[in-house]
């Protein structure tokens, strides 16, 4: 079918790795053969990018909460995909020349593919041995470590952002900010003139209305008039890296131990990620319990790999000269 790449070899390795030993000469081989189906979203010339393809690279390279952002805009997908194209294109030039036969550089493919699958089997493990709830953990932690869910100062605000970008360049950002406070001082309802000038990326989420932040997280100079605002007072456009900004304290929130429901969420994520790390680790002991046997002479033939003669040696220092004691 035209929509499907059919039995497609992205990658087929044989990977012979020698570890040598004296007495038999022995050898072991490793062996990658990876064969899939998926169908087809773009071709460039030899290379074919498939939803597999363009999905693996999505997990790999942008985090999970940027995914809808990427996705929403036909530039960014477009970037991705030449990056595949990209990416695919110098693994079908390798494969035209005999780079491949070089057990070493199978080595470095494979291990590369080991670390994959690695990432891959903790999230698989951690999907699988999530709880439904949490709750009861939760509430332990909270009752034995009340200390540890205590809340800082926060404030809740207001925000306009007037940015400086490519389409708005440092004059028009400064002159619109100057027209958005001049607006809200005529008492011109703050939801309207937000609606009507801010380029917060996430406007149409927040509406430009935050809750419970702390000032030391805001940038410097928002968080230099944060101090020194009253609430319900709107400071003067500030400008920042971003562009200009104008905020309203609405209330300020005190610090203080934070009660069960007020706890509650961030004591069931610490007991998430504490089960499924555990979990995790009990994995990593059961595989390095097993005893490390080497071959004979095995760390000889790393070190003769490497022209080491032996441990007693002068290791040359940073800035070329060698330290003797």
């Amino acid at each position: 079918m035209n929509s499907l790449r059919n039995t497609l070899n992205i990658l087929t390795l044989v990977a012979f790795l020698w570890v040598i030993d004296s007495a038999s000469a022995q050898q072991t081989q490793k062996s990658l053969s990876i064969t899939y189906e998926s169908p087809i979203i773009i071709r460039q010339g030899d290379v074919e990018v498939t939803l597999a393809d363009f999905a693996a690279f999505l997990e790999s390279r942008v985090t999970q909460d940027d995914h809808r952002r990427n996705l929403a805009n036909p530039a960014r997908i477009e970037g991705l995909l030449e990056a595949i194209v990209l990416t695919e294109s110098f693994m079908q030039r390798i494969q035209r020349t005999n780079a491949l036969q070089d057990p070493f550089i199978q080595a470095r493919i494979y291990q590369a593919a080991a670390r994959e699958a690695r990432s891959i089997y903790r999230e698989r493990l951690r999907e699988d041995l999530e709880l439904d709830s949490y709750e009861d953990q939760a509430r332990e932690l909270y009752l034995v470590n009340p200390e540890r869910f205590s809340r800082r100062e926060t404030i809740d605000f207001d925000h306009i952002l007037i940015a400086v970008n490519e389409e708005q360049d440092e004059i028009t950002a400064m002159r619109r900010a100057a027209d958005a406070s001049e607006a809200l001082a005529s008492e011109q309802a703050f939801d309207e003139v937000a609606a009507a000038y801010s380029d917060d990326p996430g406007f149409e989420d927040h509406q430009g209305k935050f809750t419970n932040i702390e000032v030391e997280s805001l940038v410097p100079s928002v968080a230099q008039a944060a101090a020194t605002l009253e609430i319900g007072e709107f400071s003067v456009p500030i400008q920042s890296r971003f562009g200009w900004h104008i905020i309203r304290i609405t209330s300020v929130n005190e610090a203080g131990q934070m009660d069960w429901e007020e706890a509650k969420p961030m004591a069931e994520r610490i007991a998430r990620e504490r089960h499924l790390s555990e979990a995790y680790e009990r994995v990593l002991r059961e595989i390095n319990s097993r005893p490390m046997q080497f071959a004979d002479e095995g760390v000889k033939t790393i070190l003769d790999h490497y022209g080491i003669e032996g441990f007693d040696m002068e290791i040359p220092q940073d800035d070329g000269e060698s330290s003797t004691e």
